[in-house]
């Protein structure tokens, strides 16, 4: 809603009043251009987006007027970081688009820092985290190399929308602990509405790892945060997080209240982006009331606000949620119907390409700290050893002086070679810290690597396990509800086959799903796991494998079982797909801090040097893992006799 002229002529003469000091040095715009500006960061303030955009767009010709970079750029950002409030993506875009364009010509860094920030949000809105973090971490990088106080300020915002997003992506570890960089820096611009931001992403984090007594002090502080603030938008927010905790304890009535002051204060700010979560949050706890009308009602709104914005998790809540409630009205076609369109969502909400940009896009940010240590230590080698060859050339320059002096210039020559030795020591260990260095950055890159795919592994398990099997144990149900209503269906031929098709599908998935991420490696360790490992192979009466433990009488971390499971399955699957063998052996044996594990076959064996010589990436992903884990491999094969495979590793618990 834009405000009356007669409002807008009151407050700018207020404005001007308040810069009539000045005015002898400013002209007409930049007097109207800094007043606009105050009224827009005030009516920003306060979550009053339409009134903040309107003072914004005023602003923008007059600076355009003025013809300097910086003021129609920073013009260009406040309507862009306006729009991206507003939930209105492509005029937000079109406004950082003309940021890029002036982007040579722009001195204030602010200004760019400013606008990845906002591009990043933008970005963040649409679900597409990989934008969003490459552009924080260009901000970041700005940030690093400016010297400028108002530069750094900003820091805290980067790092804070940097936790946001890896929180977003399931890394909330990694999230939390940038968030808790941010709260740590002090004075910068809308402190007070970042921290209340802030301690909601904690606390968001905190209830999805279930750890309620972590969470709860970062809300209280939310909410103590946001009495001062004045602001609709973050009120909404606030609001919104006292439902999900009073959910999360089983207090509904709590719980109801907060999501409908949450609810009704979104009305009030327009901010729809929101009440799309918000809805379905009512909608989920009117269904556990068993309220089904209210519930529908607000599945359906929150489904449609949620699919407007691409807000895909919140749509696949909804339609399960829907789901639910025909269910109850033994609606049971449209109950399959909203089930399908759940998972179709739910599977859509989850974006394997992006979480693993993020793992390597935050991996990338710290290798650039480290090469830039290693860049500065090298600088430093070079002087030394410029400053080494000057000093021998004033020396031997200095020895054709005169016969008297041959005692000095001895003693200076042995006095020399000490600072050589030294200055040589010096080099040294420099190169050596510049190695360490260096395999730092390999094993961050190996660790990225590898939990990267652990996570898809355990991720993908239970897609299939949870998603595919709930469906087709669904579609039995349907099969014996069929059986049982006409029984003639039992002597139909084509209706037992595709029963028996259903059914043995069904098994398959569960079978893949136990081999991606094994249920028994978690709950009873490596051992067990091995075992029914072995039991499975053997039962296909392809191989015949059989395992030898000794000293392995207590469990070794899960990190460690993991990667050993991995190592031991991929070399398996490689003498079933290669050594043509008929038996294998796995011996685990443990002696205090040191491990090794032995996998023989008497399959046909092959050439190691040939071998090592080509590309074989199962070998060489078995080789990473033991890399990983600081270990020792040693392979040996005769051809026709078999294989061995032998690993040494040093546990430390």
């Amino acid at each position: 809603m834009k405000p009356s002229p007669v409002f807008v002529t009151i407050i700018l003469l207020i404005c001007f009043t308040r810069y009539l000091p000045a005015f002898g040095q400013m002209d007409a715009d930049t007097v109207k251009l800094n007043s606009l500006i105050d009224l827009q960061k005030r009516y920003f303030e306060k979550g009053r987006y339409d009134s903040a955009l309107y003072y914004s767009k005023q602003a923008l010709p007059v600076a355009m007027k003025m013809k300097q970079v910086d003021r129609i750029a920073r013009a260009h950002y406040n309507i862009s970081l306006i729009y991206t409030q507003l939930t209105n993506y492509d005029s937000a875009g079109f406004h950082l688009d003309r940021i890029e364009d002036l982007q040579p010509q722009i001195r204030d860094t602010t200004i760019l820092i400013n606008t990845y920030n906002t591009r990043a949000m933008l970005s963040n809105y649409r679900s597409d985290f990989e934008t969003a973090v490459e552009a924080l971490m260009k901000a970041a990088e700005l940030i690093e190399m400016s010297k400028s106080k108002a530069s750094r300020n900003l820091l805290a915002q980067v790092y804070g929308n940097i936790g946001h997003n890896l929180i977003a992506e399931k890394q909330i570890e990694k999230g939390i602990e940038y968030e808790k960089k941010a709260l740590l820096m002090k004075g910068y611009p809308n402190e007070a509405r970042y921290r209340v931001l802030i301690h909601l992403d904690i606390f968001d984090s905190y209830l999805k790892l279930h750890d309620l007594q972590k969470a709860k002090p970062h809300l209280d502080s939310a909410i103590e945060g946001n009495k001062s603030l004045n602001n609709i938008t973050v009120s909404v927010l606030v609001a919104n997080s006292k439902g999900v905790y009073y959910n999360e304890v089983k207090n509904i009535p709590e719980a109801l209240a907060a999501y409908t002051e949450s609810y009704k204060l979104s009305e009030q700010s327009n901010t729809e982006y929101y009440k799309a979560e918000i809805a379905s949050n009512l909608s989920q706890i009117y269904f556990e009331q068993n309220n089904v009308a209210l519930a529908k009602k607000f599945a359906l709104e929150g489904n449609e606000l949620a699919r407007r914005f691409s807000q895909l998790k919140v749509v696949a809540t909804t339609y399960n949620t829907l789901s639910k409630i025909m269910s109850a009205r033994k609606d049971f076609k449209r109950a399959l119907e909203y089930a399908s369109l759940y998972k179709t969502f739910a599977d859509s909400a989850t974006n394997q390409e992006t979480q693993q940009t993020t793992l390597a896009l935050e991996s990338r940010y710290q290798h650039q700290k480290r090469e830039k240590e290693i860049v500065a230590l090298t600088a430093a080698n070079v002087a030394h050893e410029l400053d080494v060859v000057k000093k021998n050339r004033l020396l031997t320059g200095g020895s054709i002086l005169s016969v008297a002096i041959i005692v000095v210039l001895a003693l200076s020559y042995f006095n020399s070679k000490q600072r050589r030795e030294i200055a040589e020591k010096e080099q040294m260990l420099q190169h050596e810290q510049i190695k360490f260095l260096e395999r730092q950055q390999q094993v961050v890159s190996l660790q990225s690597m590898i939990n990267g795919q652990e996570t898809e592994r355990t991720r993908i398990a239970k897609d299939l396990h949870d998603g595919l099997g709930g469906l087709f144990s669904t579609v039995k149900m349907y099969f014996s509800t069929l059986q049982h209503k006409n029984p003639a269906l039992g002597n139909d031929v084509l209706f037992q086959k595709g029963y028996s098709i259903v059914d043995t599908a069904s098994v398959e998935v569960r079978r893949i799903a136990h081999n991606m991420m094994p249920e028994v490696l978690m709950k009873l360790g490596l051992i067990n796991a091995l075992k029914d490992l072995c039991d499975s192979i053997t039962s296909g009466k392809l191989l015949t494998v059989s395992l030898e433990v000794h000293g392995m009488n207590s469990r070794l971390n899960s990190t460690t079982e993991i990667m050993l499971f991995r190592i031991i399955q991929e070399l398996l699957n490689n003498i079933i797909k290669h050594a043509h063998a008929s038996e294998a052996i796995i011996q685990c044996i443990r002696d205090q801090s040191r491990l090794s594990v032995i996998v023989e076959d008497n399959g046909k064996g092959f050439n190691t040097l040939e071998a090592e010589a080509g590309i074989h990436a199962g070998m060489d992903t078995v080789k990473n893992r033991v890399d990983y884990l600081k270990g020792k491999i040693t392979i040996d094969s005769q051809k026709n006799v078999g294989t061995t495979v032998m690993m040494d590793f040093l546990i430390n618990e």
